[in-house]
């Protein structure tokens, strides 16, 4: 039987995918050894605040708990970024009442929204039915969503809309905007958004400190959920990011 020769193209795609991974399972192994230290460094932190300290000191402890869940959260996103790469995600569906799981989530952010000055706006159609999906990982999705829409908007507003599309003949989704009324993003940055690590424009990092870690994470659930995740925006008129995510209705 005659073999088949690898190209150099081959290898070179092979080795980049091997290359890859190695950096995935890096971060993941990283992520991990870093924790336990973190979690006895917050442990140890938590039990100085319960003594009696002074109010200089008390204001150390508070810098090194909010740093300290800060580095917390970054590594929990370094850790589920590593899993959705490497394909250790499974679903999870369960029945979900529709109109309470957005309740629930607008209820969380809406608060922080009137307390930046900025309108709340919900658009969600009335008595949904139950679908079936994974509640979490949509959940997490949105959480990004709305946590960035509030980061990057100074005035105006943010809005969530949600609509079931029921295409004859296809599968129903939800089809769910995130909409803001903040700086923007420059129409030659919006394809690197979605990747980790990137941040639109990085001289935003100085007025909106962040890794870039979230839409990456967001567009690797949105994949997992089998649906699509896309960004429309103005520069200096806000952002628009829109979800179509399939559900099976009862």
């Amino acid at each position: 039987m005659k073999k088949r020769r690898i190209s150099d193209q081959d290898q070179c795609h092979f080795t980049n995918n091997s290359c890859a991974d190695t950096k995935r399972a890096f971060i993941s192994k990283v992520s991990h050894e870093i924790r336990t230290p973190m979690n006895a460094i917050m442990g140890f932190a938590q039990m100085l605040k319960s003594t009696e300290l002074n109010a200089q000191q008390a204001d150390y402890v508070d810098v090194i708990l909010e740093s300290g869940n800060k580095l917390l959260d970054i590594i929990s996103n370094l850790l589920n970024l590593s899993s959705l790469q490497l394909r250790k995600t499974d679903l999870h569906p369960i029945d979900c009442n529709l109109n309470q799981f957005i309740d629930n989530i607008w209820q969380r952010f809406r608060p922080l929204i009137v307390a930046k000055n900025l309108k709340p706006i919900l658009e969600v159609e009335a008595n949904l039915p139950f679908a079936r999906l994974d509640s979490e990982k949509l959940e997490r999705v949105l959480s990004y969503l709305l946590s960035n829409a509030l980061k990057f908007t100074v005035k105006g507003s943010v809005c969530l809309k949600l609509k079931l599309i029921r295409p004859p003949g296809s599968r129903e989704y939800l089809d769910i905007k995130v909409e803001d009324t903040g700086c923007g993003i420059q129409q030659d940055q919006l394809k690197l958004i979605f990747d980790a690590f990137e941040q639109a424009d990085n001289s935003l990092t100085r007025s909106y400190p962040g890794m870039g870690l979230g839409l990456g994470i967001s567009s690797k659930i949105v994949e997992v959920l089998e649906g699509d995740i896309s960004a429309s925006s103005v520069p200096g008129g806000g952002s628009c990011f829109s979800l179509k995510i399939p559900v099976d209705i009862y």
